[in-house]
């Protein structure tokens, strides 16, 4: 069981952000190319491997993430996909219809500044978090 966590944007994410937090093992992989997102772009956060060092106790890399977070310009979506995959790749191959994909967990809107104050201790897996700035 592996931990994966994306946002999706209407924007990109810069190439500063991406590159600043590579020194700290955050990685942030434009994964849009490989799912029918339509005027989107998909982002995969992880520190190179399954997200559960980010996403469960002890919560390395929280600041790493909010960074990432806080330089995505506009609203944005955000999940944590509790999965059987171990990689990545198989789980995004199966789900080529991301926004179907997406479409079977709960959505929950929530402003930006109450998701920061709240990631990661009170956010749920599974369940798409609209973030609205």
């Amino acid at each position: 069981m592996c931990y994966f966590i994306f946002t999706v944007t209407n924007n990109t994410i810069g190439e500063d952000v991406i590159k600043r937090n590579e020194q700290n093992s955050l990685y942030v992989q434009d994964v849009t190319n490989l799912v029918e997102i339509k005027d989107k772009n998909l982002y995969h956060i992880s520190n190179g491997h399954c997200a559960c060092d980010i996403a469960v106790s002890p919560h390395r890399l929280i600041e790493n993430v909010k960074d990432v977070l806080k330089n995505t310009k506009e609203d944005f979506n955000f999940i944590i996909i509790d999965s059987e995959y171990d990689d990545v790749e198989p789980l995004l191959e199966e789900n080529k219809d991301f926004k179907n994909f997406l479409s079977k967990f709960e959505l929950r809107e929530i402003s930006f500044d109450e998701f920061i104050e709240k990631y990661p201790r009170e956010i749920k897996f599974d369940t798409l978090y609209k973030i609205k700035r």
